[in-house]
């Protein structure tokens, strides 16, 4: 099977992105990290709208990972309830989930 894990999650600063990629990286749970452009994000927060620019944390992994992904997140994180969202990817070519599996332990 094929199947890899995609982990996003929201961040407002680059330099706290790009810390949490490298540290994932280095311990070898994720094999790539994509740090997106400014999105603007509107939701409700303590009984507030509030508006927000963010960037887009995505991670490439495989599914056996997830739980150490998460509490890494929820440790090194600076938002108190950080967006962590995980979707399966079924369908992804042989050489790319080759190269996923051979960088992750």
């Amino acid at each position: 099977m094929n199947n890899l894990l995609l982990i996003t999650t929201t961040i407002e600063r680059k330099e706290d992105a790009e810390r949490i990629a490298t540290l994932l990286l280095v311990r070898r749970l994720v094999a790539c990290a994509q740090i997106s452009t400014a999105i603007t994000s509107i939701y409700r927060w303590r009984g507030k709208v509030t508006t927000a620019s963010e960037l887009v944390l995505s991670l490439k992994t495989l599914p056996q990972h997830y739980t150490l992904i998460e509490q890494l997140l929820l440790q090194e994180h600076p938002y108190e309830t950080p967006e962590i969202i995980a979707q399966e990817i079924p369908l992804v070519s042989k050489a790319y989930s080759d190269w996923v599996k051979q960088e992750v332990l």
